[in-house]
């Protein structure tokens, strides 16, 4: 099989394993225009009920608005709510890391420098001053010698050095508009895209060995291959910032099975233990992506907008993921989540 041939059963077995795998995805949109404090919106301040406080860290320390959602807002798509606000708070210390140090559990991503708040009731009489007198520090006036927790050690080096800025994602208030919901299949970074390649190679090929058909190893310098190869890759891409679809993941998928193809033999020469593998197999019922944010704004842009008002650290994606009987019940308090850079 010459190289070309491998590119064009690549394409093939691509199309039809997205072609099986599609589900719908809303791409967001952001500006800077002026909105309401029950709209859409990315950072700044939150709604919050007469009745509700902003969520605190396990510490007792408020936590910032990354994102909110009125789903009001959003185009219908299946099993997600069509009313109500979902907000996503998050730290701007120690939260670079979370979803990526082995702290996930049975129960998913524990919330404890970050938390999911689902108000299914929306009081639009609340106005933007009286969620803003709830916040311990306002959005504008933060800095590191301005916060809602203690400084670290860290803090106050950087006070002395006079960098105070305050980490944040985002790092403006941005308005969230919603893009019409399409479908779109699985990506090559998802854990499920290795499996299904696989299997359709091997139900055309039984002797083929999946590593040959690897985009690396079929890199090639004649301009055809090179150009149907460019066109493969772009097709594979899942990143953008959107509410539903596949995820995008610069790192590895927190789903993806470490153990998979190990022996029982090498299984007990390593010291893993059955209930690691049924951890990491439990893993995979987080099928949703709830919220995605994506600061590529080269191949996704999403708005007038630079990858340095998202703040998740140039090429850095932001993945919330949720079980589907989960959000059917809208139960916002088990999410696998991570964040990482390339």
């Amino acid at each position: 099989m010459t190289n070309m041939e491998r590119i064009q059963l690549c394409q093939e077995i691509a199309d039809q394993i997205q072609a099986d795998s599609r589900r719908p995805a809303c791409y967001l949109e952001f500006s800077k225009e002026p909105f309401g404090v029950t709209d859409s919106h990315l950072g700044g301040v939150p709604y919050v009920p007469r009745d509700g406080e902003i969520p605190a860290d396990e510490d007792g320390n408020q936590l910032w608005l990354c994102a909110q959602i009125d789903f009001a807002q959003m185009p219908h798509m299946d099993n997600f709510p069509e009313s109500g606000i979902l907000q996503i708070f998050l730290s701007d210390w120690g939260i670079d890391d979370f979803g990526l140090c082995g702290e996930d559990t049975w129960e998913g991503t524990p919330q404890d420098d970050w938390k999911i708040i689902y108000y299914p009731e929306v009081d639009r009489t609340v106005t933007l001053e009286e969620c803003a007198a709830k916040m311990a520090v306002p959005w504008e006036e933060a800095s590191k010698k301005n916060m809602p927790r203690p400084a670290h050690k860290i803090d106050l080096q950087d006070i002395e050095n006079g960098h105070v800025e305050l980490w944040r994602c985002p790092n403006v208030p941005l308005k969230m508009t919603f893009r019409p919901a399409k479908q779109e299949g699985v990506g090559d970074e998802e854990y499920l895209f290795n499996e299904l390649f696989t299997a359709a190679l091997k139900a055309r090929l039984p002797d083929a060995d999946p590593k040959e058909f690897d985009t690396y190893r079929m890199r090639s310098d004649v301009p055809e291959e090179r150009e149907a190869l460019d066109r493969l890759e772009e097709q594979m891409k899942r990143g953008g910032c959107k509410i539903g679809g596949h995820p995008r993941y610069y790192q590895s998928d927190p789903r993806e099975n470490p153990y998979r193809g190990m022996t029982e033999e090498s299984l007990r020469k390593y010291n893993i233990s059955p209930e690691q593998v049924q951890r990491a197999l439990a893993l995979t019922a987080w099928d949703t992506l709830l919220f995605q944010l994506d600061d590529d704004d080269s191949d996704f842009p999403a708005g007038d907008i630079g990858d340095m008002d998202l703040y998740l650290g140039g090429c850095g994606s932001l993945n919330l993921l949720i079980r589907s009987e989960d959000l059917k019940n809208r139960d916002f308090s088990r999410i696998l989540a991570q964040w990482a850079c390339t």
